[in-house]
């Protein structure tokens, strides 16, 4: 067993074994017990609490280690707060073996925190009450963060995505509550990482991990949308625009979506899942978000899909090929049966959306234009994610003015929407400042040019 491992095990298990019973009373004397010892525990949390808010941590962790050691259910702060406490201690902290060991006593309190979990929720109020993955999440977080500063031999992108990988399922086995922004930034990182060691063998599992992470911080940016306090709204899409433009970038950075790559994992795979019709889905998903949805083998994978089951993710794809075979009447069939498969009108709208996204990507901004009328028809909440895909498309045709614009209404539409508009429009800007600069050096160059010519007419013709 390696040192680590073993303070570990040994911290936990002094920690834990005198007081298991006494989470069962909801009082603080119910939890720390009576006479000298629990004299001394009101003391040292007092103390702590005190030193926690005057940001004195190397007091605070002094008290606080008697606690945690005789008292690991006297409240939820010896957790959350001596988490904080670790974390800055292992920042400020000079000496390596200091930190080392910072690290290990951090990582043993989540550990602590989930063998006790039951009893601290059993007197917690119920919004601070946590299932396992609320634990396990931000354990894996401080662990990538604090990791390869504290211990930089022992730290391993593996083992961070290992309890990443073990709170996702613990979320998704049990619930939690909502994963924050920047903890999901850094799961993507770590999943890079493990991507940059290993492109073929780790690319589709990093495909996966971009769509997850990216569909996760869109449902906080809707919740934003849905929040009827603006300062609440402003505060979730704080927290979640940034992460997911980051997540986006060190995405379009990785080039894991090469599509020579993409296509030659896929094709066996789905040779070989013909008949599995929740892999033909997946395979489906994964492409279409990874612009390749207009190669042979995602137009294989609908039709197996479509034979299987119709659904719309098949019927978009078998749209696809013929719209790409220039069978425009079969496409619009097979668009239609896509939206026509969807259960509920806010289903249909997204898929419409989608269709408009498919004819965008074909030049066909006509098609595109119209799905984009159908979407909001079906789904008035998607005004404003149809406004970001006309200013898309006015961009393409270089109507930049009309574009910026768009990006203002996708904005007064829908706030979620507000970093992406905004990007966009210094994007324009952009643009529009170097053709301006263009434009003011070519008629600098032209006066000039005009100038010799009437310079050189005027000599050749004193000569006749």
């Amino acid at each position: 067993m390696k040192l680590k491992n073993l303070f570990m095990a040994i911290g936990v298990a002094c920690i834990c074994a005198p007081a298991m019973a006494q989470y069962e009373g909801t009082t603080l004397d119910d939890r720390i017990g009576s006479g000298e010892d629990s004299i001394e525990t009101r003391r040292n949390l007092s103390m702590f609490n005190m030193a926690i808010k005057q940001n004195s941590f190397t007091e605070a962790y002094d008290v606080w280690k008697p606690v945690i050691e005789k008292a690991p259910f006297a409240n939820l702060r010896i957790y959350t707060d001596g988490s904080y406490m670790l974390q800055t201690l292992i920042t400020q902290e000079q000496d390596a073996a200091k930190k080392k060991v910072y690290l290990d006593e951090l990582m043993a309190l989540y550990d602590l925190r989930l063998k006790n979990l039951k009893g601290l929720n059993s007197f917690a109020r119920t919004d601070l009450q946590a299932t396992e993955g609320d634990v396990v999440y931000p354990q894996a977080y401080c662990y990538a963060v604090y990791g390869p500063q504290a211990d930089p031999q022992g730290y391993t992108h593996d083992k961070a995505y290992q309890l990443f990988e073990k709170a996702n399922k613990l979320l998704e086995e049990q619930g939690g509550r909502e994963v924050k922004g920047y903890m999901l930034d850094i799961f993507f990182r770590i999943s890079y990482a493990k991507y940059q060691a290993n492109p073929n063998g780790f690319r589709e599992q990093f495909l996966q991990d971009y769509l997850e992470s990216k569909e996760i911080c869109e449902k906080m940016l809707q919740m934003a949308k849905d929040e009827p306090d603006p300062e609440k709204a402003q505060k979730i899409v704080k927290d979640y625009d940034l992460p997911l433009n980051n997540i986006e970038g060190i995405f379009a950075q990785s080039k894991a979506a090469d599509r020579d790559q993409i296509v030659a994992i896929f094709t066996p795979k789905v040779e070989a899942n013909k008949d599995n019709l929740a892999y033909l889905k997946s395979a489906l998903t994964l492409m279409a978000a990874n612009d390749c949805d207009d190669t042979p083998v995602y137009y294989k994978a609908a039709e197996y899909a479509y034979n299987i089951e119709p659904t719309f993710e098949s019927a978009i794809g078998t749209a696809q090929k013929y719209y790409k075979d220039g069978k425009t009447a079969e496409s619009v069939k097979y668009y239609n049966d896509a939206i026509d498969l969807c259960k509920s009108d806010a289903q249909k709208g997204n898929i419409a959306l989608r269709v408009a996204a498919a004819m965008r990507k074909g030049g066909d901004f006509k098609s595109a234009y119209a799905y984009l009328d159908k979407a909001v028809q079906y789904n008035p909440d998607l005004e404003g994610k149809c406004y970001m895909q006309r200013a898309n498309i006015a961009t393409k045709e270089k109507n930049y003015a009309q574009a910026k614009a768009y990006c203002d209404k996708a904005m007064a539409a829908d706030i979620t929407l507000s970093g992406q508009a905004q990007r966009l429009k210094s994007s324009i800007q952009t643009v529009e400042a170097h053709n301006a600069e263009y434009a003011r050096q070519k008629a600098e160059y032209d006066r000039q040019q005009a100038e010799l010519k009437a310079e050189e007419d005027f000599w050749k013709a004193g000569k006749k």
